[in-house]
């Protein structure tokens, strides 16, 4: 598959259609962002599908499906899975002597026809198709509901017995989750045993939506097979564990962080979906202001710099881009983490191990010992963590890590309740990042309205000469209709300054330091969630949801 793929770019190269410096910008971007070279192209518009298409069929000697009326076979398009189809985007045309015709719009798409043709246990036969005329034929004949992921499966199982024949369909079923959960954008695949059925449950953009539950007398197998995929010992049901699974999903590759924990009605498994990706700052949310200071911050020689927030709010992803920022060609940088969650070329990572007694503090004396330049600690738990943090800052380290507060100014408190002294917090730290993930609305469905006088004076906005329009939420088939697709950052930036450093060394309360950093022109969480809402990025009802201690 690679090496035709690395003909047809060569080809696009020697046609002239595109030049040896447009290439090479397309592979560092493939760096980045995994897609196919193909796709890039596309993308920025170097090349149009049509001609891409028809080079690739003259070179590779591909066959081009004639125009006009399909003669279809009922018969078939009722024994191909829905998901199947929808999947690897493939449309059955007729089946004749052990061969299946079908219809592809991918000309490089050698994986699908081949993973295809081993699921079917028939020989493939692929002619290529326009884009817009799959889409059309997909929409037609094969509509997308969840019950596709589980209708390929035989329709009874006996109780605790599945023969070598039938653990095929439960691995295909465990690999049509994973991929279609990723397909959904979740962050997270929650398998939960409960009384009379086994809970599937996908965590997409921030909320847990249920999803088509398989049979009950199924999860044994499932929850078995998805433990192997992770390398965990299946026959241990009494105590939590936790593993990994590596997977391609649309020719990206990314990692499962897998766990285990003993309930009621069995193990209850969460996998937590990480895209090897690892963000831009520029992509995270910052307003041009924030982005600004926050890049001076970072790029100091010493100090402490933390990021906030609750579990999930993305402080994980905020330091990782923060990392990918740094210069790992002249700077060493270490991490210790509790797990490592992105994998980041250049850069020393370690995994705390609490059982042998490897935790934070003691990972970060070690480290201490290799001559880092920059260290990124995964969280700030104990005193000890946070005295050797400190006075690893006193030498000279730069130290990002993160904090459990609802804001930025808490932070300080939260290390002097610690039993840090307020003038070492004062001397050390640089700057407070809290930060909140909200909902954006989805691009395809969102809905322009008047808003009410009580949103207007809730946000602290008066619109009558603004100009701005508001929108709200509906819902498609695009956005899982939740009216939302995607994430974004909303961020409240306490840099620490002469007059907020004398504050925290005379240990005053957070709403002192609080107020100061306003007249100073910090932005606090609600004040950056309103700014999205007045680009039409979100909805005043995520503002409500995110930052509803505030507006309290």
């Amino acid at each position: 598959m690679l090496d035709k793929k690395k003909v047809i770019a060569e080809f696009l190269t020697a046609k002239g259609l595109i030049t040896p410096l447009q290439l090479d910008q397309a592979k560092k971007i493939q760096e980045k962002t995994q897609d196919s070279i193909e796709n890039i192209l596309r993308k920025f518009n170097i090349i149009c599908d049509e001609t891409l298409n028809n080079l690739i069929v003259e070179q590779l000697s591909l066959n081009v499906l004639k125009p006009g009326v399909l003669d279809l076979d009922i018969e078939l398009l009722e024994r191909i899975n829905s998901f199947f189809a929808n999947r690897f985007r493939i449309f059955p045309l007729k089946f004749e002597k052990d061969t299946l015709f079908v219809a592809f719009d991918n000309p490089l798409n050698f994986l699908s026809l081949e993973y295809f043709s081993e699921i079917l246990n028939a020989n493939i036969e692929a002619e290529l198709i326009d884009r817009q005329k799959m889409d059309e034929y997909l929409e037609r004949y094969y509509p997308r509901t969840d019950r596709d992921i589980f209708s390929s499966l035989p329709e009874k199982f006996e109780e605790e017995s599945i023969s070598a024949d039938e653990e095929a369909p439960v691995i295909q079923l465990v690999s049509m989750l994973i991929s279609d959960a990723y397909q959904k954008r979740a962050s997270d695949i929650h398998v939960e045993p409960m009384c009379d059925e086994l809970r599937i449950r996908y965590r997409i953009d921030g909320l847990l939506q249920k999803m088509q539950s398989p049979q009950k007398n199924l999860q044994a197998s499932i929850l078995s097979r998805i433990k192997l995929m992770a390398g965990m010992d299946i026959a241990e049901h009494r105590l939590p564990q936790d593993g990994r699974i590596r997977t391609v999903v649309d020719a990206k590759e990314f990692d499962l962080r897998v766990s285990t924990m003993p309930a009621h009605y069995g193990e209850s498994l969460v996998l937590r979906i990480l895209d090897c990706r690892v963000m831009r700052i520029e992509e995270i949310g910052f307003s041009d202001k924030q982005r600004e200071a926050f890049e001076n911050i970072v790029n100091l020689p010493n100090g402490i710099i933390l990021v906030t927030g609750p579990t999930g709010s993305g402080k994980s992803t905020t330091l990782y881009a923060v990392l990918g920022t740094m210069d790992r060609a002249k700077r060493k940088i270490l991490t210790v983490e509790d797990p490592v969650e992105y994998q980041i070329s250049g850069i020393n990572q370690v995994q705390v191990k609490p059982l042998i007694g490897l935790n934070f503090a003691r990972v970060l004396r070690s480290m201490l010992r290799q001559a880092p330049d920059i260290i990124m600690v995964g969280e700030i738990r104990d005193l000890e963590t946070a005295s050797i943090s400190v006075q690893s800052a006193l030498t000279g380290h730069l130290i990002f890590s993160t904090l459990h507060t609802n804001d930025a100014p808490s932070a300080v408190v939260r290390l002097v309740d610690m039993g840090v002294k307020p003038y070492l917090v004062a001397a050390t730290l640089r700057a407070v990042l809290a930060q909140r993930l909200i909902r954006l609305l989805c691009p395809f469905c969102k809905e322009a309205y008047r808003p009410p006088k009580d949103e207007l004076r809730i946000l602290e906005l008066d619109l009558r000469n603004s100009g701005l329009t508001f929108y709200r939420a509906v819902g498609c088939s695009r956005c899982v209709n939740t009216g939302y697709f995607g994430r974004t950052g909303i961020f409240e930036l306490l840099i620490v300054d002469d007059n907020i450093r004398q504050l925290i060394h005379e240990h005053l309360p957070s709403s002192i330091i609080r107020e100061e950093a306003i007249k100073k022109g910090m932005l606090i969480l609600k004040q950056h969630a309103t700014q999205k809402v007045m680009e039409g990025l979100t909805t005043f009802q995520e503002v409500m949801r995110i930052t509803q201690t505030e507006i309290d």
